[in-house]
């Protein structure tokens, strides 16, 4: 038995060296060997012990243990833990996980401790390590828990995830029911379900389910098969609408084919808006502070009514009038401008055509 101290420093270092490559955990009687070739390999004072014996030991490791600021934990007899995250975070966790969560997106906690290499006892302290540092997310499914990547985690993973690997799967915005027990990869399946619903991932549409980072794909899914019904509403009125009959027009065309609204109550607006915007693209839509406006027809209809009222003054005037007097006698024909039930419809036609006439005299020079 050596007569001089250990050289404490030197086997802090070699000991969170270790801890560090092992995911935190020093597995004293797994890693004592490592611990004392790397202690008398290491530079130690004059004054301190070369080599290492087994009582040295655990004699050093209870105190660096005791000792608050050196971050040393003993969670058991010979088992102790180092914050391995640091300010970078590990880089060996990172890499395990995002390899892990690439392969599998729900994972149980055996899972977990078999990629670590953890032993039994340790796993729940891990993985509330794990979770505390939003590495990971729980999943409670009845006595079981499951996990799939945290919102740390992603920040280092390209399309690694739960809402990523659903988004990809998506056909048309949604996911059939085997396709996504392929995605989640767990017995567990309702509740792993169950959970993804509250968690805003998707929404159950009774045996298929509506992936909410593709609701923008189930809107252009959807106004696909509205078209024609929306392009009519337009039509019957002059193909402007207000933007509240609009949405109104939106929603019972939905309704009136799909039952989804019901289903999805949480994402209703969101659909809506879905729709709406990708109507607007295909049918060429445009959106004012009032009104929203089916461009091309509607400048037709324009056209068409400034010109049958510049004929019109023509036929009932001298032509030889000067522009001033062609728009000053077309005011009763401007009122009485009629293309729809709304009066604020009417008002905004008669507006733009009075625009458009007053355009058509300056062009033309009379």
């Amino acid at each position: 038995m050596t007569l001089l101290p250990v050289d404490t420093d030197a086997l802090e270092d070699v000991c969170r060296d270790i801890a560090h490559d092992n995911y935190g955990f020093l597995y004293v009687s797994e890693h004592k060997t490592d611990i004392r070739d790397g202690y008398e390999g290491a530079q130690t004072g004059m004054l301190n012990a070369r080599s290492l014996s087994a009582s040295d030991m655990r004699k050093a490791l209870a105190e660096m243990a005791a000792d608050e600021f050196l971050g040393f934990e003993k969670l058991r007899d010979g088992v102790f833990y180092v914050d391995p995250f640091g300010v970078k975070g590990n880089m060996n966790i990172t890499r395990e996980l995002t390899n892990l969560f690439g392969q599998r997106l729900v994972v149980t906690g055996e899972t977990l401790r078999s990629r670590f290499s953890l032993a039994i006892d340790d796993i729940d302290f891990f993985v509330n390590e794990l979770a505390e540092r939003n590495y990971v997310r729980r999943i409670t499914a009845g006595k079981r828990d499951y996990y799939t990547i945290g919102p740390a985690l992603k920040e280092h993973a390209d399309d690694v995830g739960l809402d990523a690997r659903l988004e990809a799967e998506a056909s048309n915005g949604k996911i059939a029911h085997s396709d996504l027990e392929n995605v989640i990869d767990v017995a567990a399946t309702s509740d792993v379900i169950r959970y993804l619903d509250r968690e805003g991932y998707i929404v159950d549409l009774d045996g298929e389910y509506l992936v909410e980072e593709s609701i923008d794909e189930y809107g252009r899914y959807l106004a696909e098969r509205l078209e024609d019904s929306v392009e009519t509403a337009f039509a019957d009125s002059s193909h402007v609408l207000r933007s509240g009959e609009f949405e109104r027009v939106v929603e019972n065309a939905i309704d009136d084919r799909f039952d989804v609204l019901s289903s999805a109550r949480s994402v209703r607006a969101e659909i809506i808006a879905a729709v709406e915007t990708a109507l607007y693209d295909r049918l060429g839509l445009e959106q004012g502070p009032e009104m929203v406006v089916a461009t091309e027809p509607f400048d037709a209809v324009v056209e068409e009514q400034a010109r049958r009222i510049l004929d019109t003054v023509r036929a009932e005037y001298d032509v030889f009038a000067s522009p001033s007097e062609f728009l000053e006698r077309a005011e009763d024909d401007f009122t009485a401008v009629h293309v729809a039930s709304d009066e604020r419809v009417n008002e905004y036609v008669r507006t733009e055509v009075e625009n458009r006439y007053e355009l058509i005299v300056k062009e033309e020079e009379f």
